[in-house]
């Protein structure tokens, strides 16, 4: 063999080798984007509480379904952990007999317990009520304190009917208090579906450290917690914290009850009001929470004009039949 092709011969076979190495990379390289991780969701800070919190935040609720098991449970809290969700939503009431969401959720709970904010609630107006309440809570879930405590649907009348001893020492409030004192709960909260305005009169003991209503971009325009309420919480640096994003349970198939086609859009409309930390979105499993988290970790707040586009939308749909008092009454 001259020296000319043993050169050609060479320079051939470096050639394909290095073709070779750079095929391989590439292969690699669309592996490993395949198997990257999605985008982890941002945190922000959950008002005077001064905890970061996730923005997306887990609803507990469709734990309860009886289909599904502890270990399907243990899978959706475990990959929210992977994807940044550390804020986790439940109450006592979510089930029925050995279908509690709580029930499900405290073999994890043990397991995770000290990387996830854990919020549940209270319908309770008593003190001994509470406590009782939140012994339950504790007991299910595994734990031995939690991390905020919300009275439940504040805006129910029948559920906290007389709020000057809701509000007493020997009320639940007072309960809270004490539960705070002894290191049980870190903060107090209120959530609520209706009634923006009695709100003010749980802002007004200045014992509120978080909110939870039911705002979206349909509801805007029925119950309106966005102003009526949450602009005065803002004030007082109240976290804020948005729930029924998608409008709630629709039934009859249906998911949600906001149309599928606004998905994106409603939940960056909950995260682009201002002070709002966290939006909480209820999901069944893996497939719905990482659906929640792509949009979450991706939002962008809303444009003026999306802003505007988005209001024509809710507005015309809060007029179509279901939205007129979605979650009951009152509206104002």
């Amino acid at each position: 063999m001259s020296s000319d092709s043993a050169s050609v011969t060479r320079r051939g076979f470096l050639k394909g080798t290095a073709l070779a190495a750079g095929g391989l990379a590439l292969a690699a390289g669309a592996a490993a984007a395949q198997e990257a991780p999605a985008a982890r969701v941002p945190t922000a800070v959950l008002g005077r509480t001064g905890v970061e919190v996730s923005r997306l935040g887990i609803g507990c609720a469709p734990f309860q379904r009886p289909h599904l098991s502890i270990d399907d449970v243990r899978a959706t809290l475990f990959r929210g952990l992977e994807l940044g969700v550390t804020y986790l939503d439940v109450a006592p009431n979510y089930g029925v007999r050995g279908n509690f969401s709580e029930e499900k959720m405290g073999p994890t709970i043990k397991e995770i317990r000290d990387k996830v904010f854990l919020v549940t609630k209270t319908e309770e107006a008593t003190y001994e009520g509470v406590w009782k309440s939140l012994r339950l809570s504790m007991e299910r879930m595994q734990t031995d304190h939690l991390d905020l405590v919300h009275l439940h649907n504040f805006g129910n009348e029948s559920r906290f009917e007389d709020l000057t001893a809701v509000f007493g020492d020997q009320g639940a409030l007072g309960a809270l208090r004490e539960a705070r004192k002894q290191g049980v709960i870190r903060f107090i909260g209120a959530t609520g579906h209706l009634y923006p305005s009695r709100f003010h009169k749980a802002l007004d003991t200045g014992e509120i450290d978080v909110l939870m209503n039911a705002v979206n971009f349909v509801s805007q325009h029925v119950y309106d917690f966005e102003n009526k309420v949450w602009a005065r919480a803002r004030l007082d640096n109240v976290g804020l914290v948005a729930m029924k994003v998608l409008g709630g349970e629709a039934g009859g198939g249906k998911r949600f009850r906001i149309p599928q086609e606004h998905y994106e859009m409603a939940i960056r409309y909950s995260l682009s009001i201002p002070g709002c930390a966290c939006s909480v979105i209820g999901c069944e499993n893996v497939a719905e929470l990482e659906q929640a988290a792509r949009v979450v970790a991706m939002s962008q707040p809303l444009s003026d004009e999306e802003r505007m586009t988005l209001a024509k939308t809710g507005l015309e749909l809060s007029a179509t039949d279901g939205w007129s008092s979605a979650y009951g009454g009152p509206l104002t």
